[in-house]
């Protein structure tokens, strides 16, 4: 019985070995199988990322499917590709497009090819192939199978310059200039003719709105614009502000010459009637204009250089002088103004204003609230100008300017020895003036008291020594030919005193403490 034990024990042993043995076997199977699938799935795994990669390689320079601009489709395209399709499809449906600007029943079109539209073909291609290049290797791969439905933008340019152009051209074809209302006055009666209303449309509205209307988008926009009122700069409810008159100055001409007459008489009526708006500035040689004969003006006598000599405005700035003071008068202080370079016989020291040709200019400004008006005339012996306004707003003051003699500086007599006279005589072509160093200021007058007195100006004038021609020529001739020269002697100091009594020309101009040189006339 134990011998039986023992087998049977024995046989189960071996049963439970051999059992043991297959399932290592069977795992051994499995283990080998799962490895053998693994590596199978790996292969196909790394088969499918390196046919993947290849794929989404072959993408790298061209531009994914679905994405297009404007409704150009640029799917599969290289750079170069997408450039030429953009320059041929999209910028000539750009330059065809048209924009239409209403006003009342008038049309203008503006195309974008008038403004030079374009777009940065290169910018907006880069731009396109760079779509969707940053995502992850399956991103992209399942971009390219499937597409991007991507619509892109782009900005378009312009010149804004032909914009401005076609909307200045469009208010020059509708707009009715406005007119201004006018004021005339004659004998002290103020006439006031009404301004006329006029119409424009807003130029900068016009621009902003064509530039906001711009786009590659669309086909062509329509833009209505109403017409405005053009208001004009001078109204008649500020013309009716003038009332009547706030200063008055004149001064004589007579023993004047006939050309300088003319003269002031053109420079007078070239004055007269200026209307200055709050703010404006006067200027004095604007307003008459160049002294020549194609306007009109005249020779009259002058000093250049100290010899006389004709030359053409004599005698405008004896006006400018007596407008001075009457705006002087109406408490309107110069933004420019010079003094004669040497005293004229018209104005006492610091209380003239020269004039000539370019800078030498006498201006001033309106600093009113209220507009002023300029009336200059001649009467048979007296240059008078009125300067109208409100007088409630000018008040009850009144101004004067007076001057102020700080030196008196003397002249001297000049001999110049001349050989065409006969020796012993003498002839005085030039007869002296003195000089001055003057000051001006302007004085308040409150119910006929002075009450203030304002600095104006510090001047100087040169004095002019008298000349006097002494002959050297020696007594050899005839008693005919001494005749002859004791006429001519006669003749020329004759034309001296004349020609001194008409005013002459200067080289000197000063305001304040500064000095300008030119040649201006004298009397001028």
């Amino acid at each position: 019985m134990g011998e039986v034990y023992c087998l049977q024990e024995n046989n189960i042993e071996s049963k439970e070995q051999s059992k043991f043995s297959e399932f290592i076997t069977d795992k051994k199977k499995i283990i080998i199988c799962t490895a053998s699938v693994l590596v199978i799935v790996l292969a196909a795994t790394m088969g499918y990322m390196f046919s993947v990669k290849d794929k989404v390689a072959s993408w790298n320079n061209k531009i994914y499917s679905g994405i297009s601009i404007y409704g150009v489709d640029l799917s599969g395209q290289t750079a170069e590709e997408a450039k030429t399709t953009l320059e041929s499809q999209l910028i000539t449906k750009i330059n065809n497009k048209i924009i239409n600007v209403n006003v009342g029943e008038q049309n203008f079109q503006l195309s974008y090819n008038d403004i030079n539209s374009l777009i940065d073909v290169d910018a907006t291609v880069k731009e396109a192939l760079a779509y969707g290049k940053d995502a992850s290797l399956f991103e992209k791969n399942s971009m390219i199978k499937k597409g991007v439905n991507h619509e892109m933008e782009t900005v378009l340019v312009y010149d804004e310059n032909k914009i401005i152009e076609f909307a200045n051209h469009i208010n020059d074809a509708v707009k009715v200039e406005p007119i201004d209302a006018a004021i005339s006055i004659s004998a002290g009666a103020i006439s006031i003719t009404n301004e006329t209303i006029g119409k424009k449309i807003n130029v900068e509205a016009l621009v902003d709105k064509i530039k906001e209307s711009i786009s590659p988008e669309g086909s062509e926009e329509v833009i209505v614009v109403e017409l405005e009122d053009s208001v004009p700069r001078v109204t008649a409810a500020e013309l009716q502000k003038i009332d009547g008159i706030l200063s008055s100055f004149s001064g004589s001409y007579v023993n004047s010459a006939a050309g300088r007459v003319t003269n002031m008489k053109i420079a007078t009526n070239s004055v007269n009637g200026t209307l200055l708006m709050p703010g404006d500035e006067f200027s004095y040689n604007k307003a008459i204009g160049e002294t020549t004969a194609e306007n009109g003006y005249q020779q009259a006598g002058a000093y250049v250089s100290g010899e006389v000599v004709q030359e053409y405005g004599g005698g405008v700035c004896h006006i400018s002088t007596t407008l001075y003071r009457a705006v002087m008068r109406a408490n309107l202080k110069s933004s420019l103004r010079y003094n004669h370079s040497m005293m004229v016989s018209y104005a006492e020291p610091s209380l003239d204003a020269t004039v000539y040709e370019g800078d030498i200019d006498y201006r001033f400004v309106n600093t009113y609230d209220f507009p002023i008006y300029i009336e200059g005339y001649m009467t048979s012996n007296s240059i008078v100008f009125n300067i109208y306004g409100n007088k409630e707003g000018f008040g009850t003051n009144t101004y004067d300017l007076v001057n102020e003699v700080i030196e008196k500086i003397d002249y001297t007599t000049e001999y110049v020895n001349d050989a065409t006279l006969a020796e012993g005589s003498k002839v005085t072509t030039v007869n002296g003036m003195p000089g001055y160093r003057s000051q001006a200021y302007l004085v308040t007058y409150s119910n006929g008291v002075e009450v203030s007195r304002e600095f104006i100006s510090s001047d100087y004038y040169a004095p002019m020594n008298t000349v006097v021609k002494v002959g050297t020529k020696k007594a050899n001739t005839t008693t005919t030919e001494s005749n002859n020269n004791s006429a001519s002697t006669e003749s020329i100091n004759n034309n001296t005193n004349n020609s001194q009594a008409n005013g002459g020309n200067e080289s000197s101009e000063n305001s304040g403490n500064n000095q300008t040189n030119t040649t201006e006339n004298q009397n001028n």
